[in-house]
């Protein structure tokens, strides 16, 4: 697929699906690969989409880019007041960092 096919007719017909979501209080998010490293993104959040839909648009919105997902998924709990405790992996990011000692 080209970027030309994405852009003249999935992207539009994407921006309906959205709009639609939009005037019934729905989430979503819809992510297009139209190359290896090039991709398009429809989303609709409303104030009360869940953290999973949150979670898939911060992903999309990263791309490659792992770090960058992680540090916008700890900012959006902390701003939401949401435990990172409950996570294996991110658990070490709600401590305060211990400080060593100099001798």
């Amino acid at each position: 697929m080209t970027e030309a096919i994405y852009d003249e007719q999935i992207a539009p017909l994407l921006m309906q699906a959205g709009k639609l979501c939009e005037q019934h209080g729905l989430a979503m998010v819809a992510v297009v690969e139209y190359d290896k490293e090039a991709r398009g993104t429809t989303r609709m959040l409303p104030d009360r989409a869940g953290l999973a839909m949150r979670m898939l648009a911060m992903l999309a919105a990263s791309g490659n880019n792992i770090d960058s997902y992680l540090i916008n998924v700890i900012r959006f709990c902390k701003e939401e007041g949401i435990s990172l405790e409950q996570s294996m992996f991110l658990r070490q990011y709600s401590r305060p960092a211990a400080h060593k000692e100099s001798t």
